[in-house]
């Protein structure tokens, strides 16, 4: 039985795609509207999402959170208002350098989200698929976004690296996944997923294990003082599935997958209908009639 939140008692993380976010990855004007006014009530909210901070400080229109960023699943923590990050977690040194010689020796196409003189950037190497070209397309529509490529990886891999992400048919990735976990899985993290703005097309995520979105609350709450506060997360995806764990209530959206609307509390709308300001739109109004 989960414990009941209210507005002042709580703090609240929601996923970005497909759940904070409509089918096109914006937040709508009335909800982005909300979102504003409920932060300068007091709502203590944030984002934990797979995206990179640059793209969700572009995505969030200037709103001002009130919590730490989470993104790249955890590879970050981050304060999106000064855009500093409070904590990297990047990947061992010995995994990043033996996974670019295998993507080189294996003539892989690749992204390589890593950091490197207070800077973030992503590398792209050796793309192929169409696939890997809708997401470059996509990075290079992205304002301020800091894009490179390179015919080798020597240099990137002396920097701190944060997620690899491979694009391609599930059943490519599904191999390389198992090669990946069967050498390295003491060490990384891995999410595969279909890119719901490129149908078709698969992703798979390789992170440091200590990149997950739960453990980037457990951090966020202790770091800050938040432990007596109750703890409520929105998700839709596989990439969800800890912090839905972690979490005193945890709610779905109703496009969530069924694996997520399992572990959830309860569910509400969809992403479409912007649920999540909605359901926070509700509670500051319940908050304010007792």
């Amino acid at each position: 039985m989960y414990k009941q939140s209210n507005f002042s008692n709580t703090i609240f993380y929601s996923d970005l795609d497909g759940t904070l976010l409509n089918n096109k990855a914006r937040l709508a004007p009335k909800c982005c509207t909300n979102l504003k006014r409920l932060i300068d009530e007091g709502l203590m909210f944030s984002v934990a999402s797979a995206r990179n901070l640059t793209t969700i400080r572009d995505m969030l229109n200037g709103i001002h959170l009130s919590l730490p960023v989470i993104s790249l699943n955890g590879a970050y923590i981050s304060d999106i208002n000064k855009m500093q990050h409070i904590q990297i977690n990047s990947i061992e040194k010995d995994i990043k350098e033996n996974l670019s010689e295998y993507i080189q020796k294996n003539n892989l196409g690749v992204f390589i989200s890593n950091h490197q003189n207070n800077k973030d950037g992503i590398l792209y190497y050796g793309l192929k698929n169409y696939g890997e070209q809708w997401y470059l397309k996509d990075r290079q529509n992205c304002r301020n976004q800091f894009l490179m490529t390179s015919d080798k990886l020597s240099e990137v891999i002396k920097s701190e690296i944060t997620c690899f992400t491979f694009i391609d048919r599930k059943e490519n990735l599904e191999v390389l996944k198992r090669f990946i976990l069967e050498h390295y899985n003491h060490g990384v993290k891995t999410h595969l997923f279909e890119n719901q703005y490129s149908k078709g097309w698969f992703w798979l995520t390789v992170h440091s294990n200590l990149a997950t979105k739960s453990t980037a609350l457990q951090f966020i709450k202790n770091t800050y003082g938040y432990t007596d506060k109750l703890l409520t997360v929105f998700g839709d995806g596989i990439n969800d599935t800890e912090m839905f764990e972690l979490a005193d209530m945890a709610i779905s959206v109703d496009n969530a997958i069924p694996a997520i609307k399992e572990k959830s509390d309860f569910v509400i709308g969809s992403n479409e209908a912007g649920s999540v300001v909605n359901y926070l739109n509700q509670l500051k109004k319940q908050s304010v009639e007792l």
